[in-house]
């Protein structure tokens, strides 16, 4: 766990530090020296050029607020200069990596262009902040002073945090739009995929919570990761299509739900999080002062009437905040001093520290060191909090599933013997198996979320499946693999052994042949490499597990003709059964020359020979996918139903939609096994080409 946490942390730093670099020889012109004059909401570019400038000390961040304060004042700010032969004769562009609050730039008393939105001062609510984004001004050749000196200024509504920093140039447009969405990517859309990431942990614990209630955990876990998805939103709001001059959320009011609202609703679930973790009682008098104190921030907020008072008041409040976020870490370590909570609460330090890391560290860097340029590592710290946090999760579930295969096992034996000793005992493993009951039935919801049939009526095809596990969880899985309503292929696997064991590897093995499928099935490897790959992934992946599977592999291509390609991989797998309507007859599917395919996927050290051979169907013709258990499931006679009954039902029955045949299977099958009890899982699939 150490080294994945320093790898992934190593990795988000390098990342982070990639910022804009000049790749190429392009020449570029540095502006360097700035100057600032106040002025007014109403002032134009003509008074501009007649204003007294005076030399801004240093291009970084906050140094406006520190000239004019932070109250929302206008000022223009002035830069010169004088063409370098080696940019003469083009058109040019000029590159700031970071302005704030909102600005428009004039060239030579021309207008170029404008980020935010900045009429109307500090007491609208229109107005909007040009955001992280790095600021681009494309400059025509005919608008530049080819000899001599060239103006620039900018009007800058300084408002909160007014800011220009550095590396500003002049250049090329070509370099300086490459520069400009290098920057806009890490200090700003970068952290949409984060955001992705957020949301998918969101859904996948309050799936976990749903299936498993008693957990509060997941459920503060699953809105931690919602309300940061929210929150770190502002860091991208310029390109979200739905806030501020884009049209939806009037991005003063996204501001105050988004930034401020939320952030409170982050440290109020921060603190219930660590808590419940913790395992330490919360009394009914602390939450009602803590969901007091968050519904008086939140409201404050709302009710703020412009953005410098929602400033204000959010920045006195925060502080209150950072106080309670403290004295819930303080609890943290508290209990590391005590023997009984020790674990848990090292644990917890270790999950939180990415995160408690990079947000010191950005408090560093932007309140005093006043940089920023570097991007916010708030974001990648959280990340790195979510990630320990989903490894723990993993391993307290591989415990109990452990938990699980050794009561599945070993607790009939158990409870006879020990029911022959103690009565007392025999209450004791009684409640175990209460308990073990629910775990398999959390478990068989999680595996249901896995694997489904398709809710879709596929191009030139008919299909229908069977999936009937022996107990609550399988040890079969199956995957349709489309692009809309164009079925791109199947593929059925059987693992060994049952019960929750089994069903494990299923849902380990269901992404690992998904994403090998999806990954290379248009590319020029055959199918039965890529069931080589499979195999390769999955024994790295399981370990030491002895559990392997068998599966079938199809890959499904569309003829000019209406025929359809079939490309099959076997490995270890029963043999399909496919009708062909033009010779009308029932056959076992098996690669041509009679040559020899073996080999099961996930054993590590085995030969294995996964052939890759193809056949033709055209309209009628039916094909049957199956696992054993549908072939040997027996009757009071000990008599398998064999793989003579499913021909010969097909051969009668072709006519019939996909539906229809399944249905008349199963119902002949289950006719054949009454009064006996079944031993493996069933599963079939049959597609029918139309």
């Amino acid at each position: 766990m150490k080294f994945k946490l320093f790898f992934v942390s190593i990795i988000s730093i390098l990342l982070a530090f990639v910022t804009s670099c000049n790749d190429g020889d392009d020449p570029r012109l540095y502006l360097t020296d700035f100057y600032w004059a106040p002025t007014t909401e109403e002032s134009d570019i003509s008074e501009a050029e007649n204003l007294v400038f005076q030399k801004i000390p240093k291009l970084e961040y906050k140094n406006i607020r520190k000239l004019v304060g932070a109250s929302g004042e206008y000022v223009w700010i002035k830069t010169t200069f004088t063409l370098p032969d080696e940019l003469k004769g083009d058109d040019l562009s000029m590159l700031v990596p970071y302005i704030h609050f909102a600005e428009e730039l004039y060239l030579n008393g021309k207008y170029i262009d404008d980020y935010g939105i900045m009429e109307g001062g500090a007491n609208s609510s229109e107005i909007q902040e040009a955001g992280f984004m790095a600021h681009l001004f494309d400059f025509p050749e005919d608008f530049i002073n080819q000899e001599g000196e060239n103006t620039v200024l900018i009007k800058l509504f300084s408002l909160g945090s007014g800011s220009i920093c550095g590396k500003i140039f002049v250049g090329f447009r070509q370099d300086a739009w490459s520069t400009s969405d290098k920057l806009t990517f890490w200090h700003s859309r970068i952290y949409i995929f984060l955001e992705g990431i957020m949301l998918c942990v969101s859904i996948f614990f309050l799936m976990i919570f749903f299936a498993y209630r008693k957990e509060r955990i997941y459920i503060y876990f699953s809105l931690l990761n919602l309300l940061s998805f929210i929150f770190f939103s502002t860091l991208f709001a310029g390109d979200l299509p739905w806030v501020g001059f884009h049209g939806g959320i009037n991005y003063f009011w996204f501001f105050k739900l988004a930034k401020c609202a939320t952030f409170f609703g982050l440290e109020y679930l921060f603190s219930l999080f660590i808590f419940d973790y913790l395992e330490m009682k919360h009394t009914l008098a602390e939450r009602i002062v803590r969901g007091m104190y968050l519904f008086a921030a939140v409201i404050l907020c709302v009710t703020a009437p412009t953005y410098y008072d929602l400033l204000n008041i959010s920045h006195f409040i925060i502080w209150l905040s950072v106080i309670d976020i403290q004295l819930a870490i303080g609890m943290i370590l508290i209990n590391l001093r005590k023997s009984v909570k020790r674990e848990k609460a090292r644990l917890l330090l270790i999950i939180l520290t990415p995160f408690l890391i990079t947000v010191n560290a950005d408090f560093i860097i932007k309140t005093f060191a006043n940089n920023i340029e570097l991007p916010y590592y708030s974001m990648y710290g959280w990340i790195g909090t979510v990630m320990i946090f989903f490894l723990s999760f993993t391993s307290d579930y591989q415990k109990i599933s452990k938990r699980l295969e050794y009561l599945n096992t070993e607790l009939k034996n158990e409870v006879g013997e020990q029911t022959r000793q103690l009565k007392e005992a025999n209450e004791s493993l009684e409640h175990e198996m209460e308990i073990a009951s629910e775990d398999m039935h959390m478990a068989a919801i999680v595996q249901q979320k896995f694997f489904y049939v398709p809710d879709i009526e596929f191009e030139n095809w008919d299909y229908a499946v069977c999936y009937e596990p022996l107990s609550q969880v399988s040890g079969d899985l199956f995957n349709f693999f489309y692009d809309d309503n164009k079925l791109n292929g199947v593929s059925l696997f059987d693992a060994s052994g049952h019960g929750v064991a089994a069903s494990l590897i299923t849902m380990l093995s269901e992404n690992i042949i998904r994403q090998v499928y999806i990954d290379q099935y248009q590319t020029t490897e055959s199918l039965g490499q890529i069931l080589t790959n499979i195999n390769t992934s999955l024994i790295d992946a399981k370990g030491e597990v002895d559990n392997f599977l068998t599966g079938i592999l199809l890959k499904i291509t569309d003829n000019d003709d209406g025929t359809s390609k079939i490309n099959i991989a076997n490995a270890g797998h029963p043999r399909p059964f496919i009708y062909k309507s033009q010779e009308d007859m029932v056959m076992e599917l098996q690669p041509p020359n009679d040559d020899y395919v073996f080999g099961p996927i996930g054993i590590n050290g085995i030969e294995h020979n996964y052939l890759d051979y193809e056949l033709q169907m055209q309209s009628g013709d039916v094909l049957i996918l199956y696992t054993d258990g549908l072939t040997e499931t027996m009757n009071i006679h000990r008599e398998d139903f064999g793989k003579s009954s499913v021909q010969a039902l097909l051969q009668r029955n072709n006519k019939k939609s996909a539906k229809d045949i399944m249905n008349i299977i199963m119902r002949k099958l289950n006719e054949h096994s009454s009064g006996a009890p079944r031993s493996d899982d069933i599963t079939a699939i049959i597609i029918k080409r139309k």
